[in-house]
């Protein structure tokens, strides 16, 4: 989306509402300026805040940002993120949050899945990884908890190792 006509809505309310201040100054001493005062005031305030909201809208809504929204809430969510969701989340249009979760996959951060009949994109960096006593030599896995260093089967120096 562009940004230029918002931001030229709000450089343009910031005239509008020095023009209402003065008109209040003026209304001190001439009763009729008071109104035009206050209705310029008005409007430069609208002008402001809808082209700051809709600024705002547009920032969260850039493809940078809602590739790090994706990801956090893929986080959130244990790792999997599904389009619907994202698009809940984010009051997104379906063509924006499919483009960016293909983005995320062309670039390696997650892959698709197809689970009954909705894709699901896994992060598979989010996922908990297991850790395990591995031996070296024999492939014996044991759990972290126990306290043996050296492998009960062979003797070799056991591995940490995640999975």
């Amino acid at each position: 989306m562009n940004k230029l006509p918002w931001m030229v809505v709000v450089l343009l309310s910031i005239p509008i509402f020095i023009i209402g201040v003065l008109s209040l100054i003026v209304g001190t001493t001439r009763p009729g300026w008071l109104l035009v005062g206050l209705v310029l005031l008005a409007l430069g305030a609208l002008l402001l805040i809808s082209g700051l909201r809709r600024l705002r809208r547009l920032a969260e809504i850039s493809p940078e940002a809602l590739k790090t929204e994706a990801v956090e809430l893929a986080r959130r969510l244990g790792g999997d993120l599904t389009v619907s969701q994202f698009r809940a989340e984010y009051r997104l249009d379906e063509k924006t949050a499919v483009s960016t979760l293909e983005a995320l996959v062309a670039a390696g951060t997650c892959k698709r899945e197809q689970r009954e009949e909705r894709a699901v994109y896994v992060f598979t960096g989010l996922l908990p990884a297991i850790v395990e006593k591995l031996c070296p030599y024999c492939g014996t896995k044991l759990p972290v908890r126990s306290a043996l260093r050296k492998c009960p089967n062979c003797g070799a120096q056991l591995e940490l190792t995640k999975t």
